[in-house]
């Protein structure tokens, strides 16, 4: 990939999540954090209030941190590729992630999260110590679960045998572990192991998933390990141990997972140095699919609207929970009716940020959905 074709993808990448941010309605996670939280994501939702009048009003800084990790992914991929053609190609499927996207648009923590990582790897690269302290602290108070980062760190730092990087990870663990730390275990056992892997094929797309898999797999048995990778395999592995007994929150290790997915084009490049031109046309293709079925399904989260209209049955839709409250605020101001008392609060909050409150008086009838 050539720069001009880089920077072309930029500018039509960013112009499909702004329409994807504009268009989708607001969702059921997002109305409760927009009602109810009191942390970051309160602040975030609320810093451009009344701005621009449509979906952006609460989710423009997610869009511009999550076009900010592009630019650090690409910053971060110059010490893994060997020219700036490599680099363009590894941040433009990193770019085209259905879990890059959603976290770029739909209001969440990860986008941050992943900033704050992507930041770290770079400073880490340039041994600015003092950089690296203040984004592990930063990572502290805007991540609950950063103990997951910090136990990584330890862990290289423990290999690799940097005193300094290991003694700040493991006052920052343990900090975390005493007082910040969000990451939930307990509750009855419960294999939830499948419903990982399926939320993991979600975030990369199918082809991609496995491919990452295998690449952080060959990285472990035969390649040099360095802390990407140290950061993503031990994060997704402690994923897969807590799946094991409880459900996984996927905002608590994809952040920390998902950044190494530029290792995936480094072992394919070192896959292809090593065997003649007549026996890489199998790799070549391979990775002509994976790229293609990642580009299939950027396009389908983008335009998915459309697909409302083939499906007989919209609720098997996967963006259904975000338009269903949108298309009952419209019929109930067809019929002249201002409020709706729904059974989920979630949607409750989704109908009050359109203006349609619980219905209080008793001599409205409720309506359940």
């Amino acid at each position: 990939m050539n720069t001009r074709q880089f920077y072309l993808f930029v500018v039509i990448y960013t112009f499909s999540l702004f329409y994807l941010a504009i268009e989708l309605p607001i969702g059921p996670n997002e109305a409760k954090v927009f009602y109810t939280d009191t942390k970051i994501l309160h602040f975030m939702t609320h810093l451009c209030l009344g701005c621009f009048g449509n979906s952006l009003d609460f989710r423009f800084p997610f869009l511009i941190f999550g076009l900010l990790n592009i630019y650090l992914f690409f910053s971060m991929s110059r010490n893994y590729c060997k020219d700036k053609s490599q680099s363009y190609l590894a941040t433009t499927i990193f770019a085209l992630l259905p879990g890059i996207i959603t976290a770029s648009v739909i209001v969440n923590i990860a986008v941050f999260v992943i900033t704050l990582v992507l930041g770290f790897i770079i400073l880490h690269a340039k041994r600015q110590i003092v950089g690296q302290g203040v984004v592990m602290l930063l990572l502290l108070f805007v991540h609950d679960a950063s103990v997951i980062f910090f136990i990584s760190l330890s862990i290289y730092s423990a290999f690799k045998r940097d005193k300094e990087l290991f003694a700040i990870a493991i006052i920052f663990t343990a900090i975390s572990l005493l007082y910040f730390n969000g990451l939930y275990i307990g509750g009855k056992p419960k294999g939830k192991f499948l419903e990982l892997f399926g939320l993991y094929v979600a975030l990369f797309s199918p082809f991609v998933f496995i491919y990452f898999f295998y690449a952080l797999y060959r990285i472990w048995l035969r390649e040099k390990k360095d802390i990407l990778w140290y950061i993503s395999f031990i994060a997704f592995v402690l994923s897969i141990l807590l799946s094991l007994r409880q459900q996984v929150i996927m905002t608590d290790f994809a952040p920390y997972v998902i950044v190494a997915v530029v290792l995936m084009l480094v072992v394919y490049n070192r896959t292809l140095l090593v065997r003649l031109p007549q026996f890489q046309r199998g790799y070549r293709l391979g990775f002509k699919i994976v790229v293609g079925s990642l580009i299939f399904s950027s396009l389908v989260i983008v335009f998915h609207k459309p697909i409302f209209y083939i499906l007989e049955d919209k609720t098997k839709h996967f963006a259904y929970p975000f338009y269903k409250p949108y298309w009952l605020k419209l019929e109930l101001v067809k019929r002249g009716q201002n409020c709706y008392t729904a059974k989920r609060k979630k949607m409750q909050y989704q109908l009050k940020y359109y203006g349609i409150n619980e219905c209080k008086d008793i001599d409205v009838p409720k309506i359940h959905n």
